[in-house]
């Protein structure tokens, strides 16, 4: 007979033992060496055991490519202080683009374009031995030349993405390397670019994209599709327009991320309409279908010509999936006004704070690189940004702010208080067992490094209270449930709790009092 038993317990000791993480944001760890010339830093952690990967691109002998570190969960480096730098393949000296996912058993996957033009994945296991060897897998029948996305799917397995600049290429990658069949996006006479990847119910992934018209110069007419698939390349969803066609530049890109239903959300800045910068907000749910009438999206504010509202970045609530989305306010004459906004946008286009909720005043400086992440037990959410000198917009530091669910500022904090030019990472690892990782170069002097962040807006080693998840008791536990999502937070078609496999789920239910909570679980 299966075992149920809360996670709490079984994760409270995990972050006690020769904790690393820094507690004074004067000496944030050191993770690895790199040059200050470095960049494109992307996270992501492993879900049950807590271990964080970073990834960066640096230059080499063999050009500019991937190099990767893993860090346990209490910030102690384990791949030495250059990390594994991918040495099988020959790269440009510019980016054609990489990425990276930890997988389901708890390796990483790394995905880039060679020199040769072809996209290649290479699995590195957590003793930084490589699963698919050090050339990896050759993705796309060498048809794409350009690395989009990647998304872990289930059983170690990953979605991959790529492009050429007229279609788009998605396969899924098993556990072993093993390649499915390549599915090719072709858009006709438009070309299709610009893919990004949501999972959905069963292993099946939705892939959002543009089409983009000629134009002039750097302006094109773009239409942004969905449209789903499993991981044999049948399509199981047709594809459907979520935002109907605008005018404006190429190089502004949407985003996208899971709604926990099985949907998405996708939001991307233009000033397509009223010739005012702004955001626009989309959603589509598990059947692939739009839930917003709207073709031209929600705005997260009011159309204001004499203000932008971009550099957006979102996080979803797991409680009631929710976008919670942060965005950068300035001034549409100068841009020498930054201010930092949030808004909560429902699945079906209400904006739920109106016009936003303050986070960073305008006090003279600058505002970048926003990161908005949900609590895990649905009560609130973090926003980090990179806030600039008073006198030098090219020096910053790192801040945080926490807010509950109504918009209530709960604390601030600053993570890096040194002053210096840095890179920081295009997302972070978002709050897992009781932490969130960002990352940054400096680019003044070089080197990576990490914080982390916990709920109650300190750093340092987390205790076992910091998960974000209460533990059960009589008066709190779930007594009807209303949804089981695995640790992806992918919802489950489980009628019963002794259908589960081993693993780690979230359940979603009510208490005897009436309250929405979820509880994470361990099945053994």
């Amino acid at each position: 007979m299966k075992k149920i038993s809360l996670l709490i317990i079984a994760l409270a000791t995990t972050f006690v033992l020769q904790a690393q993480w820094a507690d004074d944001p004067i000496n944030n760890n050191h993770i690895a060496n790199c040059a200050s010339d470095d960049g494109e830093i992307y996270l992501s952690a492993d879900q049950e055991t807590g271990d964080t990967y970073v990834q960066w691109a640096s230059f080499g002998s063999n050009g500019y490519g991937p190099v990767l570190q893993r860090l346990t969960s209490d910030g102690t480096p384990q791949w030495g202080v250059d990390g594994i730098r991918i040495t099988g393949h020959n790269f440009y000296s510019y980016s054609e683009g990489i990425a990276m996912t930890t997988t389901t058993d708890h390796a990483v996957v790394s995905c880039f374009a060679t020199a040769n033009d072809q996209s290649v994945a290479v699995k590195i296991n957590p003793d930084g031995t490589y699963a698919w060897g050090e050339q990896g897998v050759r993705l796309f029948n060498d048809n794409a030349f350009s690395r989009v996305e990647l998304v872990a799917g289930y059983g170690g397995g990953v979605w991959a993405l790529g492009y050429d600049y007229q279609r788009l290429y998605l396969q899924y990658i098993n556990a072993d390397g093993t390649l499915n069949p390549c599915i090719t996006v072709d858009g006709g006479s438009q070309n299709v670019r610009y893919g990004k990847l949501t999972l959905g119910v069963e292993n099946t992934v939705f892939l959002t994209y543009e089409k983009v018209n000629s134009g002039v110069g750097l302006y094109a007419d773009k239409e942004m599709y969905v449209v789903g698939y499993s991981p044999n390349g049948t399509q199981i969803a047709p594809a459907v327009k979520l935002m109907s066609t605008q005018s404006f530049q190429v190089t502004y890109l949407h985003y996208a991320i899971p709604d926990g239903m099985g949907g998405g959300y996708a939001y991307i800045w233009h000033p397509g309409i009223g010739n005012a910068f702004n955001t626009y907000v989309f959603h589509y749910n598990g059947d692939g279908s739009s839930t917003i009438a709207d073709q031209n999206g929600i705005p997260v504010h009011s159309a204001d010509p004499s203000n932008y509202y971009v550099e957006a970045y979102g996080t979803v609530d797991p409680v009631s999936h929710d976008l919670i989305i942060g965005y950068e306010q300035t001034d549409a004459v100068s841009q020498s006004e930054s201010r930092i906004y949030v808004n909560r946008i429902t699945p079906t286009g209400t904006r739920v704070w109106g016009e936003g909720i303050l986070v960073a005043d305008n006090i003279g400086v600058s505002y970048s690189n926003i990161l908005v992440d949900a609590f895990e037990d649905g009560s609130g959410f973090s926003v980090i940004y990179k806030k600039s000198g008073n006198n030098n917009p090219y020096i910053s530091t790192i801040e945080a702010v926490g807010m509950d669910m109504n918009g209530n500022i709960l604390w601030t904090t600053t993570l890096s208080s040194t002053q210096y030019d840095r890179t920081v990472c295009r997302n972070t690892t978002g709050f897992n067992l009781g932490q969130n990782v960002v990352a940054w170069i400096n680019s003044t002097s070089g080197g990576l490094y990490a914080q982390n962040l916990l709920p109650d807006g300190t750093m340092g080693a987390p205790g076992p209270d910091d998960t974000g998840i209460e533990e059960w008791t009589n008066n709190d536990a779930i007594v009807t449930v209303l949804q089981v999502f695995n640790i992806l937070g992918q919802p489950l078609k489980v009628k019963d709790l002794k259908e589960l496999n081993k693993g780690i789920y979230i359940l979603q239910g009510l208490t005897e009092d009436g309250q929405l909570v979820n509880r994470k679980v361990i099945v053994r």
